[in-house]
């Protein structure tokens, strides 16, 4: 009986608690809605109560009242219990109400509040309710696009890129433009608006994620359009996963108001078993001779970017054109390790001119093929009219600098353009080695033996006088 009598007192509680005049939200403007005055809408007024509700005004308040906004209302009458009317409310949206919030979402803003008051019986009766506003949002991103090394996508809101392997290097580019016409009809002030400051962030949730932000895009004309760009870089060492994108672009225009848009992507990174990388092929010299027998030397760095440490990786060097083929193996690799390993190709003289490709292989397990790269070495033809003149030291280390081969991206060869050619040393030739030497030496032998043969005569023509 107690439990009974408490719930009656709390209806009665909650009944008198509750207020017998009820008010709707109103919304001016939408998401296609320029900035001008005379924007109209409604909202509804409803008297809950159980007698008449009179004497029922509207007041602005909180930011409301503001003449910026010229908002009126047309009257209300009164209302039997349990009616309700339609209020008319017209007023401006300012050039400087903004087209998103500050999520860069197209929605309503609050910009205050409206109070109603009526007489019910002798009680007063009020309720509030927030007056929003809304306008068209002019700043657009017409596309995305994600490109990392082969692979190229466009990418919108929720879209995912999946397939990424650790150490690849992306760019973002997106394509933004100003919605706003070109042409300000009847001076009305919404055509012609220049977006004067363009802001870009995007962000990562993973720190295996690096992003270089390239926004050179300060300001963007009416009906006009460009390109903001990203570097996104995917660590060595990432890991397997979802990495969430979050990117942001806002742009205010010449007369203050907010507009911009944003949107999220993923980037699914997939890390093999065995994954034993490439990272690096250096040749030098990328050019030799056949004027006689000459060598190259490879350097090559690995990285493991598999799931696993490897205890008996291997790296092969093949040269089929000069029947070369060696092989390094039990190479111990833990997971984000690297090392280098070395090889030296014998070149034969009198081998033939041209290019030939060197090929690099990988292997985990000594004999499961991981991934592959290759370099080209240039053979050049002997002259038979004497050599190059010798490149001098500061010479010699340009040209070998020039010979070193980019990095090799993951699972897909590279075959980098050979260096520039190294000239070959010049053989210098002196006096000693000419026929004018030769043709000397052998005057001088005779007039040598002339003279002896004169000093012997003399003295032996001494001793007979």
């Amino acid at each position: 009986m107690k439990k009974i009598a408490l719930f009656v007192m709390l209806v009665a509680l909650l009944a008198l608690g509750a207020n017998a005049v009820q008010i709707s939200s109103p919304t001016l403007g939408d998401d296609n809605q320029d900035r001008v005055s005379n924007v109209v809408t409604t909202f509804t007024i409803t008297n809950n109560g159980t007698v008449n509700l009179t004497d029922i005004s509207l007041s602005k308040s909180a930011g409301a009242e503001a003449s910026k906004y010229n908002l009126a209302f047309t009257s209300v009458p009164d209302l039997a219990p349990g009616a309700s009317a339609t209020v008319t409310m017209n007023g401006t949206i300012p050039l400087n109400h903004p087209g998103v919030d500050k999520n860069l979402k197209e929605t309503s803003i609050k910009i205050g509040a409206i109070t109603v008051t009526g007489t019910a019986g002798n009680a007063q009766e009020i309720a509030t309710a927030d007056v929003n506003m809304q306008a068209i949002n002019q700043f657009r991103i017409k596309r995305a696009r994600v490109d990392c090394g082969s692979k190229s996508e466009s990418v919108d809101d929720g879209d995912e890129v999946k397939n990424l392997k650790p150490g690849f290097d992306c760019t973002l580019e997106i394509e933004i433009e100003n919605n706003f016409d070109d042409d300000d009809r009847d001076n009305q002030k919404i055509g012609d608006i220049e977006f004067t400051s363009i802001d870009f962030d995007i962000e990562s949730s993973d720190n295996d994620i690096d992003i270089d932000e390239d926004n050179d895009v300060d300001d963007l004309d009416a009906d006009d359009e460009d390109v903001i760009t990203a570097d996104i870089e995917i660590d060595d060492d990432a890991d397997d996963g979802t990495v969430r994108i979050e990117v942001e672009i806002s742009a205010r225009d010449e007369n203050g108001a907010l507009h911009g848009e944003a949107f999220d992507f993923r980037l699914e990174i997939d890390r093999l078993t065995h994954d034993i990388q490439i990272r690096r092929i250096d040749l030098s010299p990328s050019a030799v001779s056949n004027c006689g027998a000459s060598t190259a030397k490879v350097d090559i760095s690995l990285l493991n970017q598999g799931k696993r440490d490897e205890d008996d990786a291997a790296v092969e060097v093949i040269v089929d054109s000069l029947a070369f083929r060696e092989k390094i193996e039990n190479i111990e690799l833990d997971e984000d390790d690297s090392t280098a390993v070395s090889f030296t190709i014998l070149v034969p003289a009198d081998t033939k001119e041209g290019v030939t490709r060197v090929e690099v292989r990988t292997y985990f397990d000594s004999l499961a093929l991981s991934n592959s790269g290759s370099v080209e070495l240039l053979i050049k033809e002997c002259e038979e009219d004497g050599e190059d003149e010798a490149p001098s030291q500061s010479s010699s280390q340009s040209m070998n600098d020039q010979q070193q081969t980019s990095v090799v991206v993951p699972q897909a060869p590279i075959t980098p353009t050979a260096g520039q050619s190294q000239a070959a040393p010049k053989k210098d030739s002196s006096f000693t080695e000419s026929k004018a030497y030769v043709a000397m030496l052998a005057v001088l032998s005779v007039l040598i033996a002339a003279g002896i043969v004169a000093l012997v005569v003399l003295l032996v023509r001494k001793k007979q006088a």
